[in-house]
């Protein structure tokens, strides 16, 4: 291994040679390090614009994933250095993961199963609105469709105009607008950090929503999707999220969960 490459809150990135990267995971989440393996080469079965996946490694006590190294920056890092082309990066955001919904998918885990494992996780929401939320996730559609379950900007990479999609440890089959839903929720969240101003809150604020506008406007057109289908997912979503521990997140995804369990 040389120079790490990337960090994250499960994994860190380093050039395993010149061709290949390892994503090294921490070492209480090695459990997750095989699940992701398992659905990347999955994934790769099925012809997916996504890194290549070679092999699963025990690297110091700790598990490895052996990835083609992705040239290019994230779609995230090319609007920030390109803010007048928002409105493009929006649409390709859209047409890639309507490539990904186009494909038929047998050997993944289930979305709704995940969705419930993690709603039955979360600790604070009481046992009441529990059931409600898990009653009504019972009566949306499954779906045999790819779902990358952690789709945005920075997990899209580009290299002269080509777009490989990366991250794929919560992919799963099932119904896409809960993969667009879940995408929409984490572009119109309003958690910032901590260091920003208040005038860059505001800007960014506005730049979220012109992203996710254009970026949903095109899915809806080039899917035949209606939004109503797509808003049909959000408090089981929103309900799930909680369970990743974002403090940062929880006031956002606890206005949504209050919404919409008023109107059932």
């Amino acid at each position: 291994m040389n120079e790490i490459i990337g960090q994250g809150r499960t994994a860190d990135i380093f050039r395993y040679d010149d061709h290949r990267v390892i994503k090294i995971f921490k070492k209480e989440l090695s459990h997750l390090a095989e699940f992701e393996y398992k659905c990347a080469k999955a994934i790769d079965s099925i012809g997916i614009t996504a890194p290549r996946v070679y092999e699963l490694k025990d690297i110091d006590g700790k598990k490895g994933i052996v990835y083609d190294y992705v040239q290019g920056i994230s779609m995230l890092s090319s609007m920030q250095k390109a803010p007048l082309k928002i409105k493009q990066y929006a649409k390709q955001l859209a047409n890639i993961q309507g490539e990904l919904h186009s494909k038929q998918v047998a050997n993944l885990p289930k979305i709704k199963e995940s969705l419930a494992s993690d709603i039955q996780s979360v600790k604070s929401i009481n046992k009441k609105d529990k059931q409600t939320i898990l009653n009504y996730l019972e009566t949306l559609p499954n779906g045999d469709r790819l779902c990358h379950f952690d789709f945005h900007p920075g997990n899209v990479m580009i290299f002269e105009g080509d777009a490989k999609v990366i991250d794929w440890m919560t992919a799963g089959m099932g119904d896409p607008c809960a993969d667009v839903c879940r995408t929409g929720l984490i572009l119109n969240s309003n958690a910032q950090p901590y260091d920003t101003s208040i005038i860059e809150r505001a800007s960014l604020n506005i730049f979220r929503k012109i992203f996710y506008r254009n970026y949903i406007r095109q899915y809806l057109k080039a899917t035949d999707t209606k939004i109503e289908h797509v808003e049909r997912w959000l408090l089981p979503i929103a309900a799930a999220r909680l369970n990743e521990g974002i403090e940062s997140e929880a006031p956002y995804l606890n206005a949504i969960i209050s919404k919409e369990l008023s109107v059932l």
